[in-house]
């Protein structure tokens, strides 16, 4: 450790404020997990409808939840969801149809609607 005088100390400050940064950065990684999205981790209700379910309700999941179809854990009253088992779940799912791309309901909505007018 070198001593600071007066005549150093401008440059002293400035080296502990990049070491600071340095240092910000380093704890921001360990504190936002959310930046590595396969990470093997678990999430709440919130985070799992954010991330793999955007177009589900929450009552949805809750009720797959109950059905047990969907991966979960509980502690206590709250659900917990690990974002690998529920994304790879949820991939099998797509695969046997049983759930729908945003096109696929787009397109089921559009026939519908067009059944309505009578277009087809």
């Amino acid at each position: 450790m070198q001593e600071i005088t007066f005549d150093t100390l401008p440059q002293a400050v400035k080296t502990i404020f990049e070491q600071i940064e340095i240092l910000n950065q380093k704890i921001d990684k360990l504190i936002t997990p959310e930046q590595q999205p396969d990470e093997d981790r678990f999430v709440d209700i919130n985070q799992i409808r954010e991330r793999i379910f955007p177009q589900w309700k929450k009552q949805t999941i809750y009720n797959k939840c109950c059905l047990g179809e969907l991966p979960h854990s509980r502690i206590g009253a709250r659900l917990l969801f690990n974002l690998k088992e529920c994304r790879e779940w949820r991939d099998r799912e797509f695969q046997k149809g049983k759930i729908k791309s945003n096109a696929q309901i787009r397109d089921e909505a559009q026939a519908f609607y067009d059944l309505k007018e009578g277009k087809k």
